[in-house]
């Protein structure tokens, strides 16, 4: 894109500009960017938002370094435009993702994905890293969160801190 902002640069820079200390810290130094797979196998000229969001966010001074260590090993449903009962689970995510070169992961990391829904795709990543790493902190970052109750709907920028949880059903639930 020449003499336009991408949208990933538009967020990075943002974040920047704002630097709540949270996201100083989530995002501190010491921390390696790794942009989740889309749901999607690979293409060489295919976009892929996540590794965008990553290398602009390293561009702003977040991170250490981005590093694509997660492989789509086959495709998954995409939860963002998928029915609500059609949504792959985290285990769906996990078992289709493969991990590259594990011993070259620090000891945090911060899993960059562009939305979340009810956090399954960051959960699998998550669990795909520990499978070979049990040692390494992993953290997961999404530049929009979706919003099912119009009610709990403030306004456009937002950043907040929460959790994902498995539940017994294998559902994953996103708090905020």
């Amino acid at each position: 894109m020449v003499g336009a902002e991408t949208a990933a640069a538009f967020v990075a820079r943002r974040l920047r500009e704002m630097a709540p200390a949270f996201i100083t810290d989530f995002l501190g130094v010491d921390v390696a960017l790794v942009p989740v797979p889309r749901s999607s196998l690979r293409r060489v000229d295919a976009l892929w938002p996540p590794l965008e969001i990553a290398n602009e966010l390293r561009a702003q001074g977040f991170g250490s370094r981005v590093i694509e260590c997660l492989d789509r090993r086959h495709a998954v449903t995409k939860a963002a435009t998928a029915a609500s009962n059609e949504r792959p689970k985290a285990k769906q995510q996990f078992e289709s993702l493969a991990l590259k070169n594990p011993l070259d992961l620090p000891a945090q990391v911060v899993l960059i994905d562009d939305v979340i829904t009810r956090g399954a795709q960051l959960l699998g990543a998550a669990w795909c890293i520990w499978s070979q790493r049990p040692d390494v902190t992993v953290r997961g970052f999404a530049v929009v969160r979706t919003i099912s109750n119009p009610a709990d709907f403030s306004t456009i920028a937002d950043p907040c801190v929460g959790h994902v949880r498995l539940g017994r059903d294998e559902e994953c639930f996103r708090l905020p």
